[in-house]
């Protein structure tokens, strides 16, 4: 009997080593999730501050980007007008071609079609006509 109080007791004493390094072990836990918990605000918010300033630079960049292409159609367009005059004054007058855009009027799409029969269609001079009719 004393032999198993001796057992049960070292036993114990075991397991209340073991129960407080758990212990330990879970503080541990806690302040490390603590921790990290903690810097999760911060973190974003400087990650935010980072993005804002990544967004505003490529804004930045954007507008640079627009003005130099306003100024270079200006310079193409000075560009152009100088090399008129200099064609001028070279007596080799040279007028840049306009065209004119000529539109049909949906009235001229207009064709009244008879239908042609069918085993004539892979007649030749009968497609012929059939086309010369259609056009008049």
């Amino acid at each position: 009997v004393k032999k198993d109080i001796e057992e049960i007791e070292t036993t114990n004493i075991e397991l209340d080593h073991r129960v407080s390094k758990l212990i330990a072990e879970n503080e541990h836990l806690k302040q490390t999730y603590k921790k990290l918990y903690d810097s999760i605000k911060p973190t974003r918010i400087r990650s935010k501050e980072q993005f804002d300033a990544l967004i505003n630079q490529v804004n930045q960049k954007s507008m640079e980007i627009s003005n130099l292409n306003v100024s270079l159609l200006e310079k193409d367009l000075v560009i152009t007008a100088l090399k008129d005059e200099l064609r001028k004054l070279k007596r080799k007058d040279l007028v840049d071609n306009t065209v004119t855009k000529h539109t049909i009027s949906p009235k001229m799409l207009k064709v009244d079609v008879e239908p042609i029969a069918p085993k004539l269609l892979n007649n030749r001079t009968a497609h012929s006509y059939y086309l010369r009719h259609t056009q008049e």
